[in-house]
């Protein structure tokens, strides 16, 4: 993941617009309200779910925190925001469903389809190579997940495409979820309506690029980790921002500081191995308008180096445990059938006879 940070400069007569401590004119931090579009915030919020139980105060870090972290920080602070990133779309009764067959085999017992799909009219998938996609049926109470979704004709494709319980934990047991680490695509972002209200409840994912071999930790239950040495974190791992340090004290723009204190109070788990350090936002495409700050309109990724992330902690680094071995397991959400091997360019076959 490469970033170039560009700036400008200009002279002239005028008051100077007031700045935030990174230099960026207050307006451009200003955090929107009104917002017009999905909420996902209380996604996942089901018994023994890893997203919305405080860390104590009290939790020590583990052995090698500090050589943990020293390592992502050779990666810059980044949310994926205009790309990289989720979009979220709601659906209900009229939605219209497809069948959709996944062209990849990631749950190495036969091919999967999955029937009764609902995806809405103005659906799109990420732009970006990895094309997530996330539909949140409100009625049914399902999380539908796509990696490399794609319209095909009348219907849709996806490399890979699960769903899971909305009220459940987001953990998909197999681990064949559209994340790497078997944790659901549309767990741990970040929502622009807990940005205007001044507070995330939940945990947060991110991503780099330094994921541990030698399997998961809980709560992952799968991952695609390939970095050897005791630098390397696994997937699963969770981290926070040290809870002594006082957070509304060091000026940091108004959505930087809503981050912190989530960070601070529930912390961030590893799902993904990536090309940078990211955090995830949800895709301003889901929403009417831009849902964000200005200044997180610019780029791809939005740089939140203002958060002090030298004083993080690495609170679980496992046990690591081995993968799933067997056949997929199923919930009331996803009820995939399974198929012989696919041929190669599987996909969707069209809208489904209600």
């Amino acid at each position: 993941m490469a970033v170039v940070v560009a700036g400008c400069s200009g002279s002239g007569g005028g008051d100077q617009a007031p700045t935030t401590t990174a230099g960026t004119p207050a307006d451009a931090e200003k955090i929107p309200t009104g917002i017009t579009g999905p909420d996902g915030s209380r996604l996942f919020t089901g018994a023994g779910n890893p997203w919305t139980t405080p860390i104590p105060d009290s939790t020590a870090p583990v052995a090698g925190s500090d050589r943990y972290v020293q390592k992502l920080l050779t990666e810059r602070p980044l949310v994926s925001v205009n790309g990289w990133t989720i979009p979220v779309y709601d659906a209900d009764a009229s939605t219209p469903t497809y069948t959709v067959t996944a062209s990849e085999d990631h749950a190495g017992h036969g091919g999967w389809v999955m029937p009764g799909v609902p995806i809405p009219a103005n659906a799109k998938p990420d732009p970006q190579e990895d094309g997530h996609m996330v539909v949140v049926d409100r009625q049914a109470s399902c999380v539908y997940e796509m990696w490399q979704a794609r319209k095909e004709g009348s219907g849709w494709g996806a490399s890979w495409i699960n769903a899971t319980p909305a009220d459940g934990d987001g953990i998909y047991p197999d681990g064949i979820s559209a994340r790497a680490s078997g944790l659901s695509a549309g767990a741990g972002l970040i929502w622009p309506q807990e940005l205007a209200a001044g507070e995330i409840n939940h945990a947060l994912v991110f991503a780099y690029p330094y994921t541990r071999s030698g399997g998961p930790a809980a709560p992952a239950t799968s991952s695609d980790g390939t970095t050897g040495g005791s630098d390397a974190l696994p997937e699963g791992a969770r981290l926070r921002l040290d809870p002594s340090i006082d957070v509304d004290s060091l000026g940091l723009p108004p959505a930087q500081t809503v981050i912190a204190k989530a960070l601070q109070k529930y912390g961030m788990i590893l799902a993904d191995t990536a090309g940078g350090f990211t955090l995830y936002a949800a895709s301003p495409q889901s929403f009417v308008s831009f849902p964000y700050p200005q200044s997180w309109s610019h780029d791809i990724w939005k740089d939140v180096s203002d958060i002090p992330f030298d004083k993080l902690q690495v609170v679980d680094d496992g046990p690591q445990v081995d993968k799933h071995d067997g056949p997929p397991i199923t919930n009331r959400c996803n009820q995939a059938v399974q198929q012989p091997p696919l041929q190669d360019g599987g996909g969707g076959d069209g809208g489904d006879d209600d």
